[in-house]
C-alpha cells in the first residue's frame, strides 16, 4: 500500500493543476491541488503506483468530479469526529 507521503513533485504538477482549473470551470471551487493529490495516492494509486510516467498521468486525467466527491463524502463518513461530551461547549454561548 502506497502511503501518504508518496512525493509530490513538479512532475505532476501541471497535471493535477489542469484537473484542477477543469474542476474549477465546472463548479468545483473547493477541490484544491493538495485535496486531489491525496485523492490520488489514497485511492487511484492505493495498491501500487503505475509503472510508467504516461499511466500515472492518464490516471489524474481520468479523474472526474464525481470520482472525487465520492471518495470525500466516504472520507467524512469515516472521518473520526470528537464527541460531544468531549467538548468544551462553554465557549459558544
Amino acid at each position: 500500500m502506497i502511503n501518504e507521503s508518496f512525493a509530490y513533485s513538479s512532475k505532476y504538477e501541471p497535471w493535477v493543476n489542469l484537473k484542477i482549473r477543469e474542476f474549477n470551470q465546472l463548479g468545483y471551487h473547493q477541490i484544491n491541488e493538495e485535496d486531489l493529490w491525496k485523492f490520488v495516492v489514497q485511492f487511484c494509486w492505493k495498491r501500487a503506483v503505475p509503472e510508467h510516467y504516461y499511466q500515472q498521468i492518464n490516471d489524474i486525467m481520468k479523474i472526474t468530479p464525481n470520482h472525487y466527491l465520492d471518495y470525500a463524502a466516504l472520507e467524512a463518513q469515516v472521518y473520526k469526529v470528537t464527541s460531544l461530551d468531549d467538548m468544551n461547549l462553554e465557549d459558544l454561548f
